[in-house]
């Protein structure tokens, strides 16, 4: 049996907010302003602070991109000739990163046109 004690884990390193490291940094930036006085204010060691900096000087301390907003493609109808009559189709299905809309039946134009206009077309 063993009866050495059990290990702790290590303290994990706080993840501070982006929005945080960019205020200190900035703060640090100004002019007579002491980082280490600043990372003592906020409890963080100076070296954290000082690499935070250099980070942002090399354009590494950055936010994160925002996805782009969802585009409308062009679409263009075209006649093929073993596609099924006009009256035959029966469901429009629009794929979004969120879920699915499928409309059956088949819808009059301005029910299309609202759907289009509330989706950001």
């Amino acid at each position: 049996m063993d009866t050495s004690p059990p290990r702790k884990k290590p303290p994990r390193r706080p993840n501070f907010p982006l929005d945080f490291k960019l205020r200190l940094v900035e703060a640090s930036l100004q002019p007579g302003v002491s980082v280490s006085r600043l990372a003592r204010e906020h409890d963080l060691n100076a070296n954290v602070l000082f690499n935070w900096r250099h980070q942002y000087k090399t354009g590494e301390l950055l936010p994160l991109p925002q996805p782009a907003s969802p585009v409308l493609l062009p679409v263009q109808i075209r006649d093929e000739p073993n596609a099924p009559a006009p009256a035959a189709i029966g469901e429009v299905e629009l794929f979004l990163p969120k879920g699915r809309v499928r409309i059956q039946g088949r819808p009059d134009p301005d029910t299309l046109r609202l759907l289009l206009r509330e989706l950001g077309a």
